[in-house]
C-alpha cells in the first residue's frame, strides 16, 4: 500500500466532500512526518457551534440547535469524506485515522446527540472510560465511528463516486505538490 497515496486521498476526500457539504476548503497540506499526516483546512465553526462545544449552551427547544446540529452532521460527513476517499484506494476504511478526525468535533457532537429529546442519539456520543493501570479518564469514539459508518457512509462513497475525476485531480496534485490552495482545489473541479 502507497501511504503517500492514501494520505494524499485523505485529504482530497476531506476537500471535496466538505466543499459539497458547505466548508470551502482553504487549503491542504500534506507534512510528512513518519505519521504522514495530511490537513485540510476549513472556515472556523460558527459562533453558536462553538458556545455548544464549549458550554452546551443550546437545548433542542433553542432555534439555534437545530443549525449547529446541522452542522455537526455536515462535519461529520466531511471527515468522514478522508476516510472513504482512502477506502476508495485501500479497499478499507482506516479506523484509527477516521476515529482522529471525528476527535476533533467529539465534544460538540456529544453536547448536541447527548441531550434528551427527539436528536437524541447515544451513539453518536463518545464514552467516557477510566483506565485503572494509568489513572485517567479516557475517551472512547468507538461507537462514534460507527454509528458515523453507519448512518452516512454509503451516501459519501456514492458522492465521491460522483466526483472521481475532482477527487483524482486533487489527489494527484497534492501528492506532487504536498500543498494546495484553497481556489487550486476548486478550479481542479470539471465543470459540469
Amino acid at each position: 500500500m502507497d501511504d503517500n497515496l492514501n494520505s494524499a486521498a485523505r485529504v482530497a476526500g476531506h476537500a471535496v466532500v466538505g466543499e459539497i457539504m458547505g466548508f470551502p476548503c482553504q487549503g491542504l497540506t500534506i507534512r510528512w512526518t513518519n505519521q504522514e499526516i495530511g490537513v485540510c483546512r476549513w472556515p472556523a465553526m460558527p459562533d453558536t457551534v462553538f458556545a455548544q462545544l464549549q458550554f452546551e449552551r443550546y437545548g433542542p427547544a433553542d432555534p439555534e440547535f437545530c443549525e449547529i446540529k446541522d452542522w455537526v452532521i455536515r462535519r461529520i460527513k466531511s471527515y468522514l469524506g478522508g476516510a472513504v476517499a482512502d477506502a476508495l484506494i485501500s479497499g478499507v476504511i482506516n479506523v484509527p485515522w477516521l476515529t482522529t478526525d471525528l476527535n476533533m468535533i467529539s465534544v460538540v457532537t456529544r453536547n448536541v446527540f447527548g441531550q434528551p429529546g427527539p436528536h437524541f442519539d447515544e451513539l453518536l456520543t463518545s464514552e467516557i472510560i477510566y483506565d485503572i493501570d494509568r489513572g485517567v479518564e479516557v475517551e472512547d469514539l468507538g461507537r462514534v465511528v460507527g454509528r458515523a459508518r453507519e448512518l452516512w457512509e454509503e451516501e459519501i462513497h456514492q458522492l465521491l463516486v460522483e466526483e472521481t475525476t475532482w477527487l483524482g485531480r486533487i489527489t494527484d496534485l497534492i501528492q506532487e505538490r504536498g500543498t494546495l490552495s484553497g481556489p487550486e482545489v476548486r478550479s481542479l473541479r470539471p465543470s459540469n
